[in-house]
């Protein structure tokens, strides 16, 4: 159990509230349980209230206590406080005097809140304690909750009215924007570009239609909707993304656009015919909250300077590896804006074009018409390219191709799928590329992993045990603290203990040892062994360090480790 917050619990004894006993019985209860406080035990088991508890915490504090359901707060106030600041700190905006913004809080003694929205919006805030709960109630007032739920109806009383005849229906684009069914695929839409979503998954079942967010590498389910109202959602997705929506027996890929606040996203479609219905999968290809610069990486000091090295070399390969959904593109797209410049023409081939880059020529492949990354590769080199970014290196005659390019004088960025650095020099090999040729052309190999990162505001500090500075390779008399995340997580995680994700990598450059390795067949492990002598930074040094600063947690550790080396 954690200790008292406020240290009201003399005061709540004093008044009556609570007694000895009381304290004695929930501390033995919840004893093991260190992700909650002696007040949250006494208001957990109704043995006082949690209006009494913060009522309490008000006095202590000398603040107003404010009970949210007596006011009548002005809604121009919602817009002041921008809602992640809103939702991550647990506030509410609630009426302003003489100038100042007044703040309702549950913790007041959370200065750092104080000063981050002040500097936000460049006023000076009061605060009053109100409780979690009515906290929460307001949020969900100021941000409509209850708007989805309100759209699905509106949308099933549309298709009621319409007396849709069959899925093959066409959504008439007359007013189009009033109609329920639009409304509730945009605000699905926006929902998913605030909750900084990298897919979303439309599932019709048997009974129901699933829709599930992909956040931080999981899903994690949005809503669910009528079966009834699945073709009409299907059908609109299909429409605005260029498909034919007549067409249900085969799948089909689309692209679309939409403006969240006055940004652009991109979005790639995929429609696949399944038993109870079409499942679509949208992929937000827009890297939501992040600027294409080397410093939103995640690179350590080290390995972003080795990057930069590897940018600002002439001619050469750098390969990027890595599972699908591993942040490849994002970092080969930061290393293309690096490098984009008036003096410098840059082409990329790409199955599809995930990114537009202004001062860039993009080809997307078409395998059907014979555009093929190997055909296209051909026809780059008679465009007079300095740099060529291939999408991805699957097969030997684009590896031949962009090797050639790269051996005569042209910079060359390209993907591979492998676990870590060492093994792409194998895989190169085992596609039939001439040993010479890899070992002339490859400047380096950059491995990347994303994993999730612990929530900062509620993660569970613990000395490592034995076992785990055994696992980390360190003494096991180490005085060392890692961090855990909270089950239950708190609010500015969502309940979900992690928050946000951080790229891992290791960037192997292809020094004389290595390329001695190559000639000489050495295997995965060995040429591994050599790069590490030489400086790389493994995977595995990378996720020890995160670990060790309390960015990621043991078992993120551990998982990762575990997947990144499952051949050795």
């Amino acid at each position: 159990m954690k200790n008292s917050i406020f240290n009201i619990l003399n005061i709540l004894i004093s008044k009556g509230l609570v007694t000895e006993d009381n304290v004695k019985a929930v501390q033995q209860k919840y004893q093991d349980d260190n992700n909650v406080t002696i007040e949250d035990a006494l208001i957990r088991e109704n043995i006082v209230s949690e209006k009494d508890v913060y009522s309490t915490v008000a006095e202590r504090m000398r603040l107003a206590f404010i009970d949210l359901k007596e006011l009548q707060i002005d809604e121009s106030l919602y817009d002041i406080i921008p809602q992640n600041l809103v939702e991550d700190y647990g506030i509410a905006p609630i009426a302003e005097e003489n100038g100042r913004l007044i703040v309702a809080t549950s913790n007041p003694m959370d200065y750092r809140m104080i000063s981050v929205i002040s500097n936000n919006i460049k006023r000076r805030i009061k605060t009053v304690v109100a409780t979690p709960t009515q906290i929460k109630e307001q949020q969900d007032i100021m941000y409509k909750a209850g708007e989805q739920e309100k759209m699905y109806d509106e949308a099933q009383e549309f298709i009621r009215q319409q007396m849709v005849a069959s899925e093959d229906s066409k959504i008439e684009e007359d007013n189009a924007e009033d109609q329920p069914i639009i409304k509730l695929v945009n605000k699905m839409f926006e929902d998913a570009v605030a909750m900084k979503a990298s897919d979303l998954h439309i599932e019709p079942q048997e009974e129901e239609m699933i829709i599930r967010f992909r956040i931080d590498g999981k899903l994690r389910e949005y809503t669910r909707v009528s079966r009834q109202l699945a073709p009409s959602i299907i059908s609109r997705i299909k429409f605005i993304s260029g498909m034919n929506i007549a067409e249900k027996r085969i799948p089909q890929d689309g692209r679309l656009h939409y403006n969240v606040n006055r940004t652009k996203i991109d979005m790639r479609v995929s429609d696949l015919p399944g038993v109870f219905g079409e499942k679509i999968v949208i992929r937000i290809t827009t890297a939501l909250g992040m600027k294409l610069e080397l410093s939103s990486i995640g690179f350590l000091d080290e390995n972003r300077a080795k990057f930069e090295t590897l940018l600002h070399s002439n001619r050469g390969i750098i390969l990027l590896s890595g599972a699908t959904g591993s942040g490849k593109s994002t970092t080969l797209y930061t290393g293309l804006s690096q490098l984009n410049n008036p003096e410098t023409n840059i082409i990329t081939v790409e199955n599809p074009v995930e990114m537009v880059i202004k001062g860039i020529t993009q080809v997307n492949i078409n395998e059907k018409a014979g555009l093929t990354f190997a055909s296209v590769l051909r026809s780059i080199l008679r465009q007079d390219p300095d740099v060529i970014m291939v999408g991805e290196i699957r097969d030997k005659e684009t590896a031949e191709i962009a090797a050639s390019a790269a051996i005569t004088g042209h910079l060359v960025l390209s993907t591979i799928h492998t676990y870590n650095a060492a093994s792409s020099v194998v895989r190169l090999i085992d596609m039939g590329v001439e040993k010479f040729m890899v070992s002339s052309s490859l400047l380096g190999v950059i491995a990347q992993k994303l994993v999730r990162k612990v929530c900062p505001y509620c993660r569970v500090p613990h000395k490592a045990t034995e076992s785990e500075l055994g696992i980390l390779g360190m003494p096991l008399d180490s005085d060392v603290t890692i961090y855990d995340a909270k089950k239950g997580g708190c609010p500015k995680c969502n309940g979900i203990g992690n928050k946000g994700r951080t790229a891992v990598h290791e960037i192997m450059i292809v020094d004389n040892k290595i390329k001695h390795a190559i000639h000489e067949d050495k295997t995965t492990e060995q040429i591994n062994d050599i790069a590490i002598a030489s400086g790389m930074i493994s995977m595995k040094e990378n996720l020890k360090r995160l670990l060790l600063d309390g960015i990621i947690t043991f078992e993120t550790y551990f998982d990762t480790v575990a997947e990144v080396y499952q051949d050795d």
